[in-house]
């Protein structure tokens, strides 16, 4: 029968910080509750990485600093198993044994830890704290356009900042620096601690620790499209020895199967340009009903520009610009008009638009969080000086925001938009800031051409099709989240396989339109 089966026994490793430990007893914990007469034992050690916090991160990449030593105990028969950041492993296969995704993934985003001292008084040089190369070369750009002016007016400059995340955090907040970039799904899982029993005193000396650093800053979600994760952030693993199929079973059956696809996805990609921590190269892969959400962006070793964005599959249909809606495939024309408001108070904002936010609101960021539909509207507010915390990026307000963890509390967000917005399929009490006009139709638009439609929002296709109903009829592509269930809804289940996603007006015709 084997070791296993005879001791019930199992020994799990992991790095010795206070993040890799709250991981181990995560995973073991899973692993108990489905298997509750196992015996499950902790070996914690200090990784060659751990002890280095010196050296550039880019510089020792490829060298497992992370990982080699608890695979050589693992290979020596010390450990059954160890639980692992799956976005430590180098993409190489190691001789001898097997990585199991276990658990579901956590959020892959980073997050901006920005101090307030730093907010209420601007400087012209602004220092962010990061070790990653991927980091830095995206955020320079994303920083210059998307902090809010006067900050994004600012020299903007990199340092890089090495250990563990209370480390961290403490050389930040004790220095000159006023950002500090870091995964959330770090920040998440240690605040999220309490549910666990092992090191208890340990892991809520850390909560209390990043509550009162947290308090010290604003913070920001950082955008997947402009700022993907490193290959399976905020994945879990196990890796596991080839020949114990007894225990390659056990933990296959924590396997979430979105974060394996998402996670293996993730690293097959970096894979084609070299892997390792030194690559400017950021890849995200969300798994959603519609498809694959792919966001690559960052430089290759020989100075390419990789941007690209999209959703697989992708279906293999194309139109002239004389066969879709909106006429010449260019954006019908919308006249907008302010009307009376009223926000209650403790309000936090989604913004839809970057009109729908008025020009004589003011807002306290240290205690309203104000989200965003897109990056366009995020990058309207920043101009105005408003402090944006994050975005559904695009892929509709039905998105689970993850944020209660790390605010420390329930967003109580309205929605700012305008006053015909459908509130069948909107997430959030509506406060209509601004009336919309239907969309302006050209005189010689013949709806009986059209063999494809764009659909912006749920209203323009009410008051389009409701004029023309052959239009119902036609291909119809659609923005992620409560555009697509409201066509999807109107149209019925018979029409499923003639509306497809997209992540953008502009992707769309890139990617459907012939010229």
């Amino acid at each position: 029968m084997g070791r296993l089966s005879l001791s019930r026994k199992i020994t799990i490793g992991a790095r010795s910080s206070t993040l890799a430990k709250l991981q181990a007893y995560t995973v073991g914990k899973k692993l108990k509750d489905t298997n509750p007469d196992l015996t499950i034992v902790y070996k914690f050690k200090e990784a060659s990485g751990d002890k280095d916090l010196t050296s550039p991160l880019w510089q020792i990449a490829g060298k497992g600093i992370f990982t080699k030593d608890l695979q050589d105990d693992l290979l020596k028969n010390e450990v059954d198993a160890i639980v692992h950041s799956w976005k430590d492993l180098d993409l190489e296969k190691r001789q001898g044994t097997s990585v199991i995704s276990v658990l579901p993934r956590e959020d892959q985003r980073d997050v901006l830890l920005f101090k307030k001292s730093a907010w209420q008084n601007p400087d012209q040089n602004l220092t962010f704290c990061t070790s990653s190369p991927r980091r830095e070369f995206n955020l320079q750009k994303f920083f210059s356009e998307y902090l809010p002016d006067p900050l994004a007016k600012s020299n903007l400059s990199f340092s890089p900042i090495r250990g563990n995340v209370q480390t961290r955090i403490k050389k930040f907040l004790e220095s000159d620096a006023h950002g500090l970039i870091i995964a959330k799904a770090a920040l998440d899982r240690l605040l999220n601690s309490d549910f666990l029993s092992e090191d208890i005193s340990e892991f809520a000396e850390i909560r209390n620790f990043l509550r009162h650093s947290l308090n010290q800053c604003l913070l920001m979600i950082l955008p997947l499209s402009l700022n993907p994760n490193a290959p399976a952030q905020g994945a879990l693993c196990v890796e596991v020895r080839e020949d114990e199929k007894e225990t390659q079973d056990l933990f296959s059956k924590l396997t979430d199967p979105k974060a394996k696809q998402s996670s293996e996805t993730e690293r097959e990609i970096l894979s084609r340009f070299g892997g390792g921590c030194h690559q400017k190269i950021g890849v995200s892969v969300i798994i959603r009903p519609y498809g694959q959400v792919r966001f690559l962006q960052g430089e290759t070793d020989e100075k390419e520009n990789l941007s690209k964005k999209g959703i697989e599959p992708k279906p293999d249909l194309h139109f002239s610009i004389d066969e879709v809606w909106p006429s010449q495939a260019k954006m019908a024309q919308r006249q907008r008009e302010r009307i009376a408001y009223k926000i209650p108070p403790n309000s936090d904002l989604f913004i839809a638009r970057g009109y729908a936010f008025p020009q004589d609101l003011i807002i306290d960021p240290k205690t309203q969080i104000v989200w965003t539909s897109g990056l366009t509207t995020w990058r309207e507010l920043a101009k105005r000086g408003v402090w944006v915390h994050g975005s559904v990026d695009g892929l509709g307000e039905l998105e689970d925001l993850k944020i209660e963890t790390l605010f420390h509390r329930k967003p109580n967000f309205v929605k700012l938009s305008h006053q015909d917005s459908d509130l069948s399929k909107t997430t959030y009490q509506l406060i209509p800031t601004y009336h919309l006009s239907a969309p302006e139709i050209p005189a010689n638009f013949d709806p009986e051409k059209i063999k494809a439609a764009f659909w912006r929002s749920g209203s323009e296709f009410n008051i389009i099709t409701s004029k023309y109903p052959i239009l119902k009829k036609v291909i119809h592509f659609v923005g992620p989240g409560s555009t697509f269930s409201k066509v999807k809804s109107e149209l019925g289940e018979e029409a499923a396989n003639r509306i497809h996603v997209c992540l953008s007006f502009e992707g769309w015709i890139e990617n459907h339109i012939t010229k």
